[in-house]
């Protein structure tokens, strides 16, 4: 009769083997969270549409190993997804509860709203129809954290620093090589607001979100175009962070000296920030040379600085103008037109292949005057 204990016992303990229980191994799985993923993209001057085929979306915590998160199939205009305008790319799915380091994007090669279209191209302010040549795929950086039963929406964001690079004389006039970062949406402010001279709301007027770090020097995070109500969106930014607003209302006749205001964005919530403008001036124009001429694999671009208040009862240099360079011809150009006069400071950034960029500064400002025309060259070795 005192067998039956141990028989009793022995059976319990192969039940719990059997169930995964006990040491090591069994059917366990790894715990798993939900993961929804969006698109986003900075504005970028120049162009009404740019549009471009996303096949799938992958992604590593390694940057070596990539998991499938999904087969895309559509096709995107990266100036629709600006100004609080991204879109949902991947519906709540299942995955492997970790931290995501990077995000791979691989482009389409045909057009999943047009077999008349190819896969990616640009339509310039002007209407005209050009080619937008695509890398294979483009892989951003997160981290992205999926805990275990948990949920979390990322987005990724495409930068507009380098977005479209124009390549004068080559096969394919344009090529896309913009570089982006992937955000836990759920750490992330978004800041909205009105740009207006008097009662008059400002359209198209791109508005810049920058950081300034301890040496001063500003750096633009993010881009937008406000609506034709004057209105802007400004998404995926940090929280946590002081974040200055910048906006240089430009026009052919007439030009509006920049103005900056400050957001302190403390929480992952939304701030609202206006910028407002008066006293238009002839404007004028500056030319910024860069030498030697960018590579294929090269995105080059101009900024200009100038010294604004910024409603914190103190003043920063900060950028109030930026876009990409004319590539493919003997030095590259970037022609700032619709200046307001006064003093500006430039500067230069070049990226090899997406790395981060190197930045050459002008060693005095230029004066921009009334219906003039500045110009400076900067050299990189």
């Amino acid at each position: 009769m005192r067998l039956r204990p141990i028989l009793v016992a022995l059976v319990s303990l192969g039940l719990t083997l059997a169930c995964g229980g006990g040491g090591g191994g069994g059917n366990r799985t790894s715990p798993s969270g939900t993961l929804t993923l969006r698109l986003g993209a900075d504005s970028f001057p120049g162009f009404s549409q740019a549009i471009v085929s996303l096949e799938k979306v992958e992604a590593s915590v390694d940057g070596g190993t990539w998991v499938p998160l999904g087969d895309i199939k559509a096709t995107f205009d990266l100036l629709a997804l600006q100004g609080g305008g991204s879109t949902l790319v991947l519906p709540a799915k299942s995955v492997t509860a970790a931290t995501y380091a990077q995000f791979r994007l691989t482009w389409a090669t045909v057009n999943y709203q047009s077999v008349s279209h190819v896969a990616a191209y640009l339509i310039s302010s002007g209407g005209i129809e050009q080619s937008l040549a695509m890398p294979a795929a483009t892989v951003v950086s997160g981290p992205v954290t999926v805990p275990a039963n948990g949920n979390v929406t990322a987005q990724i964001m495409l930068n507009g620093q380098q977005m479209v690079q124009s390549h004068a004389g080559s096969a394919s006039t344009y090529t896309f090589q913009a570089t982006g970062r992937a955000f836990d949406m759920g750490a992330t402010a978004r800041i909205t607001g009105h740009l207006s001279a008097g009662s008059t709301p400002l359209t198209g007027v791109e508005v810049f979100a920058e950081t300034v770090d301890g040496s001063g020097l500003a750096t633009l995070q993010r881009r937008a175009f406000t609506d034709a109500a004057g209105n802007y969106a400004l998404e995926a930014l940090p929280a946590g962070g002081l974040w200055f607003l910048v906006a240089q209302p430009v026009g052919s006749l007439s030009a509006y000296p920049a103005a900056a205001t400050s957001v302190n964005a403390t929480a992952a919530t939304s701030y609202a920030a206006d910028l407002s403008f008066s006293t238009p001036q002839t404007p004028g124009s500056l030319t910024l040379t860069v030498t030697p001429a960018s590579t294929a694999t090269q995105g080059t671009w101009g900024e200009l600085r100038q010294t604004l208040a910024t409603g914190l009862g103190g003043s920063q240099v900060l950028i109030v103008r930026s876009q990409t360079v004319a590539t493919g011809v003997a030095q590259d150009q970037a022609g700032f037109l619709g200046l307001a006069p006064g003093a500006y400071g430039v500067t230069a950034q070049r990226s090899t292949s997406g790395g981060a960029p190197v930045m050459k500064t002008s060693a005095t400002q230029l004066l921009v005057s009334a219906g003039g025309t500045a110009s400076t060259v900067l050299t990189y070795p």
